[in-house]
């Protein structure tokens, strides 16, 4: 495997990393939201809600850093991607990067 191969190899698996952990973030922050209105909408223990809109507060803290590492990691895949076009077109892991990058833009937002 040559160093441009491994390269990208590690860069599609932080790509998909980063865009799996930010979806699992902001399903959590979500989760979150729910149960934070469920328990206000029962009434429930003012200091419990308190104690849950904080671990909400920290879910929704999470995802800005996660979007900017996202972001940072696409950029440098694609960096990678555009630099080893010529010579890694045809293999799977330059196929493996342009679907990493083609689904983390989907997710962020980008085009």
């Amino acid at each position: 495997m040559s160093s441009q191969t491994r390269q990208l190899t590690i860069h599609t698996g932080v790509v998909n990393r980063l865009a799996k952990e930010l979806k699992s973030y902001i399903a959590e922050a979500d989760k979150q939201k729910e149960r934070v209105a469920q328990m206000e909408d029962n009434h429930d223990d003012e200091y419990e809600i308190r104690q849950q809109r904080r671990v909400l507060a920290e879910s929704e803290q999470m995802i800005p850093d996660s979007q900017k590492r996202l972001a940072k990691a696409i950029t440098d895949l694609d960096d990678l991607v555009a630099s080893a076009e010529d010579e890694l077109s045809a293999t799977d892991e330059y196929k493996k990067a342009q679907d990493a990058l083609t689904a983390a833009r989907e997710q962020t937002g980008e085009s």
